[in-house]
C-alpha cells in the first residue's frame, strides 16, 4: 500500500503504524500480536452476542408482565416464521439461495 505524503511515498503504513504501537521489531512478534488481537476480537463478539441475548430475554420478560396476549401473539409470530423457513428447507428450496452456484464462482 502506497500513500503520498508531502510529495514522498510511504510503504506499508500500516505495518509500520502496527510495528510503533506494539513495540514488535520482527515478524514472529507481529504474527503474535496479530493471533492476540483476533482473540479479543472474538470474546467481544461473544461478549456482544450475550448482552443481545440478556437484552432480548429482559425485554421478554418485561411484556409478560405488562402485557401477556401480547407476548404470545410475538412467540406465535416467531414460531412460525421459524415454522416456514423449515418447510422451505424440507421442500429443497436453500434458505440463501443457490449455495453452489456461489461457491463455484
Amino acid at each position: 500500500m502506497e500513500i503520498k505524503r508531502d510529495n514522498r511515498k510511504v510503504q506499508n503504513v500500516k505495518r509500520t503504524r502496527s510495528l510503533k504501537k506494539y513495540n514488535t521489531e520482527k515478524k514472529e512478534n507481529l504474527d503474535n500480536v496479530t493471533e492476540e488481537l483476533k482473540q479479543k476480537v472474538s470474546a467481544k463478539t461473544q461478549r456482544l452476542s450475550r448482552y443481545r441475548k440478556r437484552q432480548n430475554q429482559y425485554c421478554q420478560n418485561k411484556l409478560f408482565r405488562t402485557d401477556c396476549k401480547k407476548f404470545y401473539n410475538c412467540l406465535r409470530q416467531t414460531y412460525s416464521s421459524v415454522k416456514n423457513a423449515l418447510d422451505k428447507e424440507e421442500s429443497g428450496e436453500p434458505l440463501e439461495g443457490n449455495v453452489w452456484e456461489r461457491s463455484s464462482t
